[in-house]
């Protein structure tokens, strides 16, 4: 005959392994992204679930401000939580981050750390916490927090599963702010050479960061994703980096240029492609330097691509570079008006340029320059007359 105590046994057993089971899914899911903000909610989103309780947030260290800043959380909106500062002293979290031990409070109102004026800037009344520290090895870089369980109290079992949680998150955690910080710096670097071709060519000062805002804030308009609008931006921060590889006797020249001299300032998007296309990384960027002198109508260079042969977003900076030229000065020109320059691009609509992006274009020109203020010529407003 079964034991008595058989059926109870197996039911805990199978209970153990469905949340031994949940706790793998987290490990393979926080494994599958390295972009923080996604970290930070996946993280949230199965502490509550696991430990069926109305709200969980994450706090993260600031040293430089010796204090605990939300990163992300359920019970608030983000921008309200990025101005709230909790003490490492004084405070439920600051004791659990500084005492490295899992702490749980079942009525929150009459712990004197609790601080009362966070609930009221969140607008959210807690009542129960359980929190546990976020450490790798013996560091620890915050606190993770569930909060008001639903049924009961918080239990020994609760504490257990999220500081296995906590332990899968700050291993996630800190792996996407070391990928964001490498993207920062890797940004940075781009910027920084886009910055070196534009002081080489005095005439085209600011012309990198420019045409870079406006692509992004149309490519943004007509629905590009935001993996594409990465590559679009590097692309076009790198648009004429081929032209680092042109002779300062040319790219320098007062007056027109010889039918060689303009081959050669032709072979630039070539020269883009060559010196980008060994970086691994940049790869899906090249679409801008090396299109973006493509033409609707296939008369562009260097490759005759005609209409949506030409990649979306060159055909996307070609409006946007051709904008920049003619609302700055030039020596042999003044910067043209809003108007004559609109007129013009309409004019190239299915010659230069897409028809469908230049519609688009003229659409949403005046509200970009109204949320700008971009400079037409370094120094100067931008002042988009109508």
């Amino acid at each position: 005959m079964p034991k008595k105590n058989a059926l109870p046994v197996a039911a805990d057993l199978r209970r153990m392994l469905q949340k031994m089971e949940r706790l793998m899914e987290i490990n393979i899911t926080l494994n599958s992204t390295l972009e923080l903000a996604q970290v930070l909610d996946l993280i949230i989103a199965k502490a509550v679930e696991m430990l069926d309780c109305e709200a969980g947030s994450i706090l993260l260290c600031n040293k430089e401000k010796d204090c605990l800043l939300f990163s992300a959380s359920t019970s608030a909106d983000s921008k309200t939580l990025a101005q709230i500062h909790i003490p490492l002293t004084d405070s439920l979290a600051g004791a659990i981050f500084s005492k490295n031990q899992p702490l749980v409070v079942n009525n929150v109102d009459k712990d004197l750390r609790h601080n009362s004026s966070v609930a009221a800037q969140i607008h959210f009344q807690t009542h129960s916490l359980l929190g546990v520290p976020m450490r790798i090895q013996d560091r620890v870089i915050g606190v993770l927090e569930a909060l008001n369980k639903k049924q009961g109290k918080f239990t020994e079992e609760d504490v257990k599963i999220l500081t296995a949680i906590a332990s899968q998150a700050a291993v996630a955690i800190e792996n996407a702010q070391l990928v964001e910080a490498l993207q920062e710096s890797y940004e940075s670097t781009l910027e920084g050479w886009a910055a070196a071709l534009d002081l080489r060519d005095k005439e085209t000062e600011g012309h990198s960061q420019r045409v870079t805002l406006l692509a992004v804030q149309l490519a943004q308009e007509i629905g590009v994703s935001k993996e594409d609008l990465t590559y679009l931006r590097q692309g076009a921060l790198l648009h004429d980096i081929g032209k680092m590889a042109v002779p300062d006797r040319i790219l320098h020249k007062n007056g027109p240029l010889t039918e060689p001299e303009k081959a050669v300032m032709r072979e630039h998007p070539v020269n883009a492609y060559n010196m980008l296309y060994p970086i691994t990384h940049l790869r899906p960027a090249l679409d801008i330097p090396f299109c973006h002198h493509e033409k609707w109508d296939g008369s562009g260079y260097p490759s005759s691509l005609k209409g949506e042969e030409i990649p979306l977003a060159a055909r996307i900076f070609s409006i946007i570079d051709v904008w920049d030229a003619l609302r700055s000065d030039r020596p042999y020109r003044k910067a043209w008006s809003v108007k004559k320059t609109i007129t013009y691009i309409q004019e190239q609509a299915g010659k230069s340029f897409d028809p469908t992006l230049v519609e688009r274009f003229v659409e949403i020109i005046p509200s970009i320059l109204e949320k700008n203020a971009l400079p037409s010529k370094p120094g100067q407003a931008f002042k988009g007359e109508l």
